[in-house]
């Protein structure tokens, strides 16, 4: 039996979405009390955590807006799981942390059904645009930040 497209793209975020509000609720406390019991735990908790850090620079500066547009990308390690673990790390609110992976995970679902849609040159064209727009929006979005931050 094949589920119809539209229900297998919902299937398939709620499935995207399941461990999100159980990493953002526990991964800290989670992780402290690995850290307590195991040297080896901590030193790669403390690898994760650190790679998880260097990915959040865009979602340290923007919060909310940062995290969707981080985890609506698709590309490898960008995921809402990925989203999620940030977000714990940086200490985001539950609701906004959750509502953020969903849309990112929304988007990124759009988006890379739109590309599958289209074709494998026109996937890799759009892939490319899609890349140096959202290289431009990040300049933007940090410019405007700027400009508020400075009035």
């Amino acid at each position: 039996m094949q589920l119809p497209p539209f229900k297998l793209t919902v299937l398939s975020i709620l499935g995207n979405m399941v461990p999100v509000p159980f990493i953002v609720l526990y991964l800290r406390s989670f992780a402290s009390l690995l850290s307590e019991r195991s040297g080896a735990a901590r030193r790669l908790l403390e690898l994760l955590f650190e790679r998880a850090r260097e990915k959040a620079a865009p979602v340290e500066e923007f919060r909310w807006l940062g995290l969707m547009l981080f985890v609506a990308v698709p590309f490898p390690g960008t995921g809402a799981w990925t989203g999620a673990i940030i977000a714990a790390v940086l200490g985001m609110p539950f609701w906004s942390a959750v509502s953020a992976n969903f849309l990112g995970v929304v988007f990124a679902g759009l988006l890379v059904s739109l590309l599958v849609n289209l074709g494998l040159k026109l996937a890799l064209a759009t892939g490319l645009v899609l890349f140096f727009i959202s290289t431009v929006m990040w300049s933007v979005l940090r410019r405007l930040k700027r400009s508020i931050d400075s009035r």
